[in-house]
């Protein structure tokens, strides 16, 4: 038992000199002065509330440490609609997020600069009252801007060191932040330090930045802080790192007497670790960040902790490296022996900082050996998952898990999607493609109470003036939202499980093809929805309008078959695809893997209606009474934007994957092998995007996970 556990008169008198010193008093009276004398020996040297033991966090509860095991969220300053930095996310959102994320029993939030005085705000109310309260990591983003141009960690340190300043202040109550364009601005009133278990400083540093400040500050290899100092064979940028955090350290400790524990974010890319079958080393596996090359001095009681992102399915290295081991639950599980071999480098508490998998219908990485990708994962599986990786981090004897993320934020991007959108008008729509925008525990649905159509096979959301097309055997009717374009094909003999239903797409006028294998149009289709069963109903595109050819093989996949992608108005439309990797090659095992695609255009049958028990957030079709309801993601229609109907205008112009924007589509709908009529469809654009807030189905997953994983006896 610690000297602080044995204390506990000190600590009352202790608790008061903290409150006193966040209110500028500072003074303490002479029975307590006299009490300091007559236990100096047993008395801490410092305020703090939380602090490293072991392998866990301790909390200060009572008069007293107790071990607590960190499970919570991370959290970001977007919402539909506004971009991070327009910092828009109200007092009252803060505060229902707040409650849904501690009935979802967590006890922590991480964030990753500054936020908004709303943030701490709702924090300091929420937790003034609740039987749970929430604790804070707070991060202190670097300046990428400068990072790309001079790649140079010294050239950031000032500015990261002003932001951990006033931080230190916000915590406390006594920060004003002039207005300034992109950051968080604004009076900061309400003292929140109690609540602040520790700092996550910076970001996720590659091989470029860290081995360039390594190289341009070669001597740079000791610092001997008050808080803080390095090992004798700590790097320039772990010398960098120790400097920011004992400097941030001494300028709470000099003002407000507290100090935190202090970690930086580090990820498997700049582990300690050696990768040898990674196939991109020279990126993966090319730098260490150790943080066991800081240490605290005898004055910085809280302590050093690691803090790691650690994903299922990027790097390479942690699918493959581990692909034979097997977990105590007979599953292969390359995730769980990276994190075993990861914390035996490690005699300090380790946090997994991020994890997660998102919910998007587009893939950006794909795991062959456990299928835990990054995307196509629906809302049960999502929860399935992170449950998973969350048991094997709890068992891998990590102190907490913090998932990633939660709110989907529409404004992101992803390396295989980036190219298809406008970057200006992200935030105003819910691009389904795109992986990193589907994160969230927590998503926002089109339209203020309910999305514009549920797909449930049923016409309950389908009008008269919904209809847009005939043809003899099927009408065609059209919705949309800010997610979807929404189909209805209905007709009087219809039969879904066997007809074979086409339904063309004009986007530009500037190509297209007048017909699809038997099929005849009366306008150049782009696209093409050949609905053929619930196993082989898919969107195809025509070739010369197709992103795919364009955007990645020319320098990724040199075998892709080019024929059949040449003019403008040539009539082969060929499968949609999505990029998920180069060819790679395993050094030691001397091991080929082809280059990675997948066809996101074939289709998926389900029931898309959150409240039904079969719901299934990724289906892309249902059947009904004589009638198939099908909703197509905007961005698998060559839409860079929705709201603005700025879609992509030549690919094999001077300028690929820049927009135009067009006044209408035309689609529609026939039996295959006849010639098919289209006509003209439209909406307004917008700027004001309508949204409701749900918990996707992985939310009550994890909150019966967490609500009884604690520090492990003994």
């Amino acid at each position: 038992m610690s000297v602080w556990m044995k204390s506990k008169r000190w600590l009352g008198v202790l608790l008061l000199a903290v409150c006193l010193a966040g209110c500028g008093t500072g003074k303490e009276s002479n029975k307590t002065e006299e009490k300091n004398k007559t236990e100096e020996s047993a008395a801490p040297k410092n305020k703090y509330y939380f602090k490293t033991e072991g392998r866990y966090f301790q909390m200060l509860q009572g008069s007293e440490f107790q071990p607590i095991y960190i499970k919570g969220v991370n959290m970001g300053s977007g919402k539909p609609g506004t971009f991070p930095g327009e910092l828009a996310i109200t007092r009252t959102e803060y505060l229902n997020w707040f409650q849904q994320i501690s009935d979802m029993n967590c006890n922590t939030i991480r964030v990753y600069t500054i936020m908004m005085p709303e943030f701490y705000q709702a924090l300091y109310e929420y937790n003034e009252t609740a039987e749970h309260p929430l604790y804070l990591f707070q991060g202190v983003w670097y300046d990428e801007e400068q990072i790309q141009e001079t790649a140079d960690a010294y050239d950031i340190y000032d500015v990261a060191l002003q932001e951990a300043c006033e931080l230190v202040d916000i915590f406390h109550g006594r920060c004003t932040i002039e207005q300034q364009a992109g950051k968080a601005y604004g009076t900061y009133r309400y003292d929140v330090s109690q609540y602040v278990i520790g700092w996550i400083l910076g970001i996720e540093s590659d091989a470029v930045f860290v081995g360039n400040t390594d190289a341009e500050h070669a001597e740079e290899t000791n610092y001997q802080g008050k808080y803080l100092k390095t090992t004798e064979d700590a790097s320039p940028y772990e010398t960098f790192m120790c400097k920011l955090g004992d400097e941030t350290l001494c300028y709470e400790m000099e003002k407000y007497g507290m100090q935190r524990p202090v970690s930086w974010s580090n990820w498997p890319t700049a582990d300690m670790l050696t990768h040898e079958n990674e196939p991109d080393a020279e990126k993966e596996d090319a730098i260490i960040i150790n943080v066991e090359h800081i240490q605290a001095t005898e004055e910085f009681e809280a302590g050093v902790f690691a803090s790691y992102h650690i994903y299922p399915y990027y790097p390479e290295f942690m699918i493959y490296e581990g692909q034979d081991f097997v977990d105590e639950y007979g599953n292969k599980n390359p995730y769980r022996a990276y994190l075993d071999r990861l914390i035996a480098e490690h005699t300090m508490p380790v946090l997994v900082a991020e994890y997660g998998i998102p919910t998007s219908r587009g893939v950006t990485h794909a795991n062959s050996v456990t299928g835990f990708d990054q995307g196509g994962v629906n809302e049960d599986d999502q929860g399935q998952m992170l449950v998973s990786m969350s048991r094997d981090i709890y068992e891998s004897g990590y102190c907490g898990c913090l998932i990633f993320t939660w709110q989907d934020e529409w404004f992101k991007r992803t390396w295989n999607t980036m190219d298809y959108t406008d970057p200006d008008r992200r935030a105003f729509w819910s691009d389904m493609q795109t992986s990193e925008q589907n994160y969230g525990i927590l998503t926002f649905d089109p339209g203020s109470s309910q999305t514009a159509v549920t797909l449930d096979g049923s016409k309950e959301d389908w009008l008269e003036k919904d209809v847009i097309a005939e043809s003899a055997e099927y009408t065609l009717s059209v919705q949309h939202d800010a997610r979807y374009l929404y189909l209805l094909v209905s007709g009087d003999k219809l039969n879904p499980e066997t007809d074979r239903v086409i339904v063309p797409f004009d986007i530009t006028p500037k190509s297209g093809s007048l017909s699809y294998e038997t099929c005849q149009f009366s306008k150049e289709a782009d696209f093409v929805l050949d609905l053929q069963g619930k196993e082989n109903s898919v969107v195809k595109v025509q070739g010369y309008y197709d992103r795919y050819p364009v955007s990645y093989t020319a320098e990724m996949d040199m075998t892709f078959d080019r024929s059949g992608y040449g003019g403008a108005h040539d009539s082969d439309f060929h499968p949609v695809y999505l990029c998920l990797n180069r060819q790679l090659f395993f050094p030691v095992t001397k091991e080929w893997f082809d280059y990675g695609r997948i066809e996101t255009g074939r289709l998926k049958y389900g029931n898309g209606d959150p409240n039904s028990k079969s719901f299934d957030s990724l289906a892309d079709f249902c059947y009904g009474e004589h009638c198939i309801e099908v909703r197509i993601p905007w961005g698998m229609l060559n839409f860079r934007d929705p709201s603005t109907k700025e879609v992509e205008e030549d690919l094999h112009g001077e300028n690929p994957f820049t927009g135009f924007n067009i006044q209408q589509i035309n689609v529609g709908v026939g039996a295959y092998g006849q010639t098919i009529g289209m006509e003209a469809y439209t909406w307004n654009n917008w700027d004001v995007t309508e949204y409701h807030e749900r918990p996707k189905k992985s939310y009550d997953i994890v909150k019966d996970y967490f609500k009884d994983l604690e520090v492990p006896k003994g």
